[in-house]
């Protein structure tokens, strides 16, 4: 510590001053000795309250270090990050260089060896020095200088700025101070462990602390390959880092190398070193040359190169409350501190291993997909893309990247920014964006849910929907919209089809007809159970045009959590990054562990898996190569502005969004990115993650409310058109057909007799002509040796024929009349005329009713 010089007017001050710390001084210099004595004596005679006013022990304390954080390659952990408050890499004394150890002792401390923490020459060339006589030459031992550092670190480390900037204030009390503390650590450790403590508490400008993070930073080496003139000059920093430091500039070499050249002539003439090895280390400048400086690795802008917004991620993370279910702030509980106070601190002395989640292989191989096709130098629009994988049935974060570069800083170039398109505010500082028809599963899950059949024809024509047209139970006020009369894509208008079929085509209108038969409140629980969060944190609100995606903003991390739901068998598991901790003494501590709940029942799960495999095939620019069977959903929104694909294998769900960071720039030419972006990633993830099947579905709740369509055949019209009205079921009448019942009997329906419907399908009669049995019984089959026609309802058409021509009948003769019943029914024989067991000639006829979609005709059976 330099002595600061006295003006006259304050001469009579500093002798008083001095005479007091003298005499306490000697008596702790004789405490050295006979330690007992001299606290009593301190006591009685000093007049100086310092022994009441400090504690009677002093410890070597725990130092700030550096949190490192691993991600998973090839399965094995792998360093992508690391963040500290301090660059510190604590070491063991058999890491620390006798070169650095001899520099110490020589340059700060030559006595060190000998004195008991308070050094008796030293302390009277200070006395001197404050009067002025003399040379500058500071009273702190090695010990002290080590004691000063540790309270003023402990106090900054509590946010104790007081006790922080006395500590390197010139205060004769504060000195005093430090020499019983030193004294007391003296006493309780070796002299080997206060040089390490120092060695590795020590300031070597700037952020970095420890001799260790120094040669890593200052000479591209660990501190066991510093060389004399190296650990010299490291050294030599010490004394005053912010004008000797060599972490930047050129500024401080000259004054380097006076303190180094110093230091290495002290460590020969102690012994420390030979002649020759000093004159070597002389003759070495203190230049750029001399330096291989490497610039600070600390925080996710030096992570990983793909891994820096899911390490931004985990910091915010371990940053934030756990979520325990309670709203009450005042409960809440961190990972690593019962309170943000504990948690800060836990942090800020660092030295944990956080091993994550994220798979390195495939977060780089999606990486490099969207690299290719939403390239971050787009400058027509601000065009942004991000993927979010998760694993299905733990919920950990396999991939997180989108098409920025990470920079958290204010000068952050257009191809750069700090904010994360994959999560939410309050995990990533994004808002979101809207998920456009994505967002109609969870209509589809409601229907379900409820009881109804993804089988029954819903009215798809477009339609005027007001205020009255939906119901929200726990919230009515969200419903006003006026006079709203919603289109679809495209203006594509459509009429009767399925709850499948309406998401195969992701039906708008279809979509609010479902909408208007459930509670909008329900909608909304289920969502909001299968993972769905808004970007801004609000409300998930029973809106009407939340149906169709178009009230709010959600994330790609929550989408990919529905997808996974679906696929996890209706089982919700939240997302986890974290998967384990290590402190820095070896011991565990717990991050959030699994946490999966039944969102919606299995058997919901199994009849939605079947619905969107179908949506998927349908959609084959969603359908990545090979047997691995996908679910998946296309989201769009209004003027082409957010696009999007979410889906799942049994392993993996995918969130793929490409659109516009802000603005509202139409991506119509550029619509089909997302699915060369899903089908990419999602075959990487299939590729890393394979196996596993959907749930077969469950037939109960596939029917829904449907039952078996009565058998109506054979009897008049009139009367099985009443008959099926009563029952509830719209009626139509075909045109004739030929047939072999007698005219003006029912020949058929469609769907057949004993096929699944509810109310809502229309029925079809087609009368018979009687053209085929003059005469003939309704009932009448064919001989035993004639032919009969095989029962061909409920096969697929391609299947029909062949058996056809199984029977000996030529299939050429099949008649098909093309009718709307349902995705389920598509390319199915629904009925058949004449019926099977029916005698035929091998040139006979037989016309069967095949299901088509809302288009009509042959849908490409």
């Amino acid at each position: 510590m330099a002595a600061t010089k006295h003006k006259p007017g304050s001469l009579l001050g500093a002798i008083l001053g001095l005479i007091g710390f003298s005499a306490a001084a000697g008596v702790l210099v004789s405490a050295t000795l006979t330690p007992a004595l001299a606290i009593a004596s301190s006591t009685a005679n000093s007049g100086l309250d310092v022994f009441e006013s400090l504690p009677s022990y002093a410890q070597i304390t725990q130092q700030a270090e550096r949190n490192r954080v691993y991600g998973l390659r090839d399965g094995e952990p792998e360093l992508i990050a690391q963040f500290y408050a301090q660059d510190r890499q604590v070491l063991q004394w058999q890491q620390v260089p006798r070169e650095a150890v001899d520099a110490l002792i020589a340059g700060e401390d030559r006595r060190f060896y000998q004195h008991g923490g308070v050094d008796a020459p030293s302390v009277v060339r200070a006395g001197l020095g404050q009067l002025g006589f003399g040379g500058d030459s500071g009273a702190s031992t090695l010990t002290m200088q080590l004691v000063r550092q540790q309270i003023a670190m402990d106090a900054f480390i509590r946010g104790d700025d007081e006790t922080y900037q006395q500590q390197y204030q010139e205060s004769y009390q504060r000195k005093l101070a430090e020499m019983r503390l030193a004294i007391g650590l003296e006493q309780r450790y070796t002299k080997n462990e206060i040089v390490l403590a120092y060695l590795n508490i020590a300031n070597f400008g700037g952020n970095v602390y420890g001799i260790q993070a120094a040669a890593q930073r200052i000479f591209s080496k660990p501190a066991s390959e510093l060389t004399v003139a190296e650990a010299a000059a490291l050294i030599a920093t010490v004394q005053n880092p912010s004008t000797r430091q060599l972490l930047s500039g050129e500024d401080n070499f000259e004054r380097n190398q006076e303190r180094r050249d110093f230091i290495v002539n002290r460590m020969a003439d102690d012994g420390y070193i030979t002649a020759e090895q000093r004159d070597e280390a002389l003759a070495i400048p203190v230049d750029a040359e001399f330096v291989s400086r490497q610039p600070a690795n600390n925080g996710c802008i030096t992570a990983h190169e793909s891994a820096r917004f899911f390490c931004d991620y985990v910091q915010r993370t371990l940053n934030l409350p756990m979520d325990d279910g309670d709203d009450n702030a005042d409960n809440d509980r961190f990972i690593l501190g019962a309170t943000k106070a504990d948690n800060d601190a836990v942090l800020f002395q660092g030295g944990l291993q956080i091993y994550t989640s994220i798979d390195l292989n495939l977060n780089d191989a999606v990486q490099g997909v969207v690299d290719q096709w939403v390239p971050k130098d787009e400058t027509r629009w601000r065009s942004g893309g991000a993927v979010t994988q998760l694993e299905v049935n733990t919920g950990r974060v396999l991939t997180m990247v989108q098409n920025k570069d990470y920079d958290n800083s204010d000068s952050a170039p257009p191809t750069a920014t700090s904010v994360n398109f994959n999560v939410d505010y309050e995990h990533g500082r994004s808002g979101g964006f809207q998920p456009g028809s994505g967002f109609k599963i969870f209509t589809l899950a409601q229907w379900i849910q409820d009881g109804r059949s993804v089988n029954e024809q819903i009215d798809a024509t477009r339609a005027e929907f007001d205020n009255s047209s939906f119901r929200a139970s726990c919230d009515p006020g969200s419903v006003v919209i006026g006079q709203w009369n919603p289109q679809n894509n495209e203006g594509n208008e459509y009429q009767r089809m399925t709850p499948t079929e309406i998401m195969v085509n992701s039906v708008n209108t279809g979509t609010l007809k479902m909408g208007t038969e459930l509670d909008l409140c329900d909608v909304m629980d289920t969502a909001r159970a299968m993972g769905i969060e808004r970007g801004d944190g609000g409300p998930l609100l029973p809106q009407p045009s939340a149906l169709i995606g178009g009230a709010w903003n959600t994330t790609p991390m929550a989408m990919a959590e529905a997808f996974a739901t679906i696929s996890n068998g209706g089982v919700h598991c939240e997302p986890r990054a974290i998967d384990r901790i290590v402190a820095r003494d070896g011991s565990e501590i717990q991050p959030p562990g699994q946490s999966c709940e039944q969102a919606i029942s299995a058997e919901v799960a199994s009849v939605m898996q079947l619905v969107l495999q179908e949506v998927t095939q349908r959609n084959p620019l969603n359908n990545p190569a090979g047997p691995t069977p996908v679910i998946s959903k296309t989201g769009t929104t209004n003027g082409v502005v957010q696009t999007w694909v979410n889906g799942a294998s049994p392993t993996v769900a995918t969130s793929v969004w490409v659109g516009n960071i802000s603005g509202n720039q139409s991506l119509e030419q550029r619509w089909n990115v997302r699915s060369s972006v899903f089908t990419a990633a999602m075959g990487e993830a299939i590729a890393r993650y394979p196996g596993g099947q959907f749930l077969t579905p469950d037939m109960e709740t596939l029917a829904g409310d449907a039952n078996a369509l009565p058998d109506v055949t054979g009897q008049p019209v009139d009367q099985a058109k009443a008959a099926l009205e009563g029952a509830g079921f719209t009626v139509q009448v075909a045109n004739p057909v030929d047939g072999i019942q007698a005219e003006g009997l029912v020949e058929y329906t469609a769907p057949g007799a004993g096929t699944q419907v509810t109310t809502a399908t229309p029925i079809i009669l087609y009368p018979s002509n009687g053209a085929l049995a003059p005469g003939a019984s309704p009932s009448e089959t064919a001989e035993p040796d004639g032919q009969a026609w095989p029962d061909l309802v409920g096969q697929a058409l391609a299947d029909a024929r062949s058996a056809v021509q199984g029977a000996g009948f030529d299939p050429a003769n099949v008649q098909v009349t093309w009718q709307d019943h349902g995705e389920g029914n598509r390319c199915v024989v629904l009925a058949q005329n004449p019926a099977a067991g029916s005698a035929g000639q091998p040139a006979d006829p037989i016309s069967v009713v095949v299901g088509s979609d809302a288009s009509g005709g042959d849908p490409g059976c």
